[in-house]
Formats: C-alpha cells, sequence, structure tokens
C-alpha cells in the first residue's frame, strides 16, 4: 500500500523545518519518508500512548 499526501503554506514550512532539524541531528539530509517514519516513531512512543489530536488543531 502506498499513501501520498501534499502540504502547503504553513504546514509545508512546518515540514521543512522538521526536516532541517532532523538532518542537524542525523548528520544527513533524511528523505521525507524517512522524516514521516520518525514522526510517526515519535507519535507511538509519546507517554500518553497518543498525541491529543485537539491539541494539535488549536
Amino acid at each position: 500500500m502506498t499513501s501520498h499526501i501534499k502540504l502547503y503554506g504553513s504546514k509545508s514550512d512546518r515540514f521543512e523545518e522538521i526536516k532541517a532539524s532532523m538532518e542537524q541531528q542525523l548528520g544527513y539530509e533524511p528523505s521525507n519518508p524517512e522524516v514521516v517514519g520518525l514522526i510517526m516513531a515519535a507519535y507511538e512512543t509519546e507517554e500518553t500512548n497518543a498525541l491529543r489530536v485537539d491539541n494539535a488543531l488549536v
């Protein structure tokens, strides 16, 4: 199964900021799928076991 997404405006800007931060930490430029995978891994390991979606919508 394959999923495709497009980000626009501030969401795209935020993704690029996160990617740049990860690049500094990793020492190489991660691919977009790798960035998403790392974000998903962080989501799954939160102490609450899930991020609160309502907080993300504010």
